[in-house]
């Protein structure tokens, strides 16, 4: 028989199960929490690294991203190479009206000058009289009497300076007008004279004149864009006898072609590596493009001639080369064909392949045109005897040699090409100002008033002060001073919080090359 103790035993034991029941449990929610941490710092290292694998798949991915844009460039390149055949049976034949300057002429805008100066409101000069209460005061009414006054001596002498204000806009907008209509007749006197030459080019044309036919077909040459990398040079000869032109036109180098097909991209190694081009495939790409190029050449001068002054035209396809034996300058043909119209303008340029239909014309294309191998033109422009016209105008001209005129002129074009309303001023009586360029920004627009200082010293203080008067006297929005030098400090500090903005000649060379003109500072040293 069992028998439960009592007493102090019992209550003693009775404690010590109680206090291993609440270690017990102390003991199972160390565990549970323990558990707990460990399950937290499981996630954790789980959560790094899937943001550690994110991490590195965004970074393999916009590696492997780099690596297809290379590769879709270098096919692009390859693509408009291949290309520049066809793209010549997308524009318009060149015809002399293509000589004619037919640039619209903007309307005189004046700005906010067009708007009339406001004229004091008498409204807002009115003195409130004192009500019964404040007349009361001593010398209410005399306080009175002399706010009336004030505010109307106030009104007088803000009326005289509206009214000398709008004098000075009237002023202002008649010479700006004045200038503007000179402008344009000038302009209508180069169009008329442009026109008269255009007309007496196509007079002569038609005769055949040996200079008018060069003339003409070398314009032709110049018209129509070619891509980056195609250098336009033409040296043009004219056989009246047997109504042939003969003509050297300057080929594209390889690198048209690029030596590289694609960019891969390893992951195990975190490279990324260039694949060169087979070297036969790049040697049949630039042979096809050289064809196309010797194509469209006949192409665009057989589309100029609607006249039917040719009979024939002796192309010969050239590069410029360093002879490795001599290290002389020296050309290399790599093509030459001879035309005739009747057999070429059957040919249907948008189907046919390059190399093909050369060989069909009995052209002679280089074998290896990748190793400069040449050929043997069929007929020189030296062995045609009389003039030969050479044309190069990818050169960008010397802004210290350009005539002041032509340099304010192409200073002009580069505000055209930025959307400004230009004109230029008379080379005498310009009052300090060689180019005027109006701003249509109905909000932060106005006149601009440009000088020109084709200088190879620094330019002075002196002369950014004196811009500054014109600008001040002229009521304009800007004042901005281009030179082909350069600016001293005392200038850069004049010109601080005034409205005014200094353009150097290497700042003008690369604004210039962005807006499709050209120019380069030669030698400083006279």
């Amino acid at each position: 028989m069992t028998r439960r103790s009592s007493g102090l035993i019992g209550l003693w034991v009775a404690t010590q199960q109680q206090r291993q029941r609440e270690q017990e449990a102390q003991y199972r929610h160390q565990i549970a929490q323990q558990r707990e941490r460990e399950q937290l710092h499981r996630q954790a290292q789980r959560a790094a690294a899937r943001d550690e694998r994110a991490a590195l798949a965004a970074y393999q991915q916009a590696r492997l991203a780099e690596a297809q844009a290379r590769t879709a460039e270098l096919e692009r390149q390859v693509t408009i190479a291949c290309d520049v055949l066809r793209s010549v049976t997308c524009t318009p034949a060149f015809t002399a009206d293509r000589l004619r300057d037919r640039a619209p002429i903007p309307p005189f805008s004046p700005g906010r000058a067009a708007v009339p100066v406001p004229m004091p409101d008498p409204r807002r000069y009115q003195v409130s009289a004192p009500t019964a209460w404040q007349s009361l005061a001593p010398g209410a009414r005399r306080q009175y009497d002399e706010q009336v006054a004030h505010a109307r001596a106030r009104f007088e002498q803000d009326c005289r300076a509206a009214r000398a204000a709008e004098q000075q806009r009237q002023r202002w907008l008649a010479e700006h007008h004045q200038r503007y209509q000179a402008w344009v007749a000038r302009r209508h006197r180069e169009q008329a004279e442009r026109d008269a030459a255009v007309e007496d080019l196509v007079r002569r044309l038609v005769q055949r004149q040996d200079q008018a036919v060069q003339e003409y077909f070398t314009a032709a040459l110049y018209a129509t864009p070619w891509p980056d990398g195609f250098t336009r040079r033409a040296r043009v000869a004219w056989d009246a006898a047997a109504r042939q032109l003969v003509v050297d036109w300057q080929l594209p180098p390889l690198d048209v072609v690029p030596a590289v097909a694609r960019a891969r991209y390893f992951k195990v190694r975190d490279e990324t590596t260039e694949m060169a081009r087979p070297v036969a495939e790049r040697r049949a790409l630039y042979r096809d493009v050289l064809a196309q190029c010797a194509l469209r050449v006949l192409a665009e001068l057989y589309r100029a001639d609607v006249h039917h002054v040719l009979d024939s035209v002796a192309l010969n396809g050239m590069v410029d080369i360093v002879d490795p034996a001599t290290g002389i300058p020296a050309l290399r043909y790599l093509v030459t064909v001879m035309a005739h119209r009747a057999e070429f303008e059957v040919i249907s340029l948008d189907q046919v392949e390059a190399v093909t239909c050369l060989e069909h014309l009995r052209g002679q294309l280089s074998a290896r045109p990748d190793q400069l191998l040449a050929v043997r033109p069929a007929r020189l422009p030296e062995q045609v005897g009389g003039q030969i016209v050479d044309q190069h105008t990818d050169e960008a001209p010397d802004l210290f040699q350009m005539d002041p005129i032509e340099f304010e002129q192409l200073i002009a074009a580069l505000f055209q090409a930025r959307g400004f309303a230009v004109l230029t001023t008379e080379r005498s009586g310009d009052g300090g100002v060689d180019v005027i360029a109006e701003d249509p920004d109905p909000i932060t627009g106005g006149e601009i008033i440009v000088q020109v200082k084709r200088y190879r010293n620094t330019v002075s203080p002196n002369a950014v002060r004196d811009l500054y008067g014109v600008v001040t006297h002229r009521g304009a929005t800007k004042g901005i001073l281009i030179t082909t030098s350069g600016f001293g400090p005392g200038a850069h500090e004049f010109a601080q919080h005034k409205p005014l903005t200094l353009i150097s000649g290497p700042e003008l060379v690369d604004l210039l090359t962005r807006h499709g003109l050209s120019g380069y500072l030669g030698p400083a040293s006279t």
